[in-house]
């Protein structure tokens, strides 16, 4: 499955870190704040420029707003 994931917070890179390090899927990652995404891409998530992006074409998007 293709997911892109929007929002790196505490929650969301938690869930979005399990979801590259133990889920198989590929996974496409969107931050306002792009160095809270480099350990995500490093452990190998796709970095998205835009959230459009992050969602294009996707099977599923999922959008973590903390708050």
């Amino acid at each position: 499955m293709d997911i892109g994931f929007i929002g790196l917070g505490a929650m969301g890179s938690a869930v979005a870190t399990n979801l590259v390090n133990k889920s198989g899927h590929a996974v496409t990652v969107w931050n306002r704040t792009e160095a809270k995404a480099e350990p995500l891409v490093a452990a190998g998530a796709k970095l998205a420029k835009t959230p459009k992006e992050a969602g294009a074409g996707k099977s599923i998007v999922l959008q973590h707003a903390g708050g």
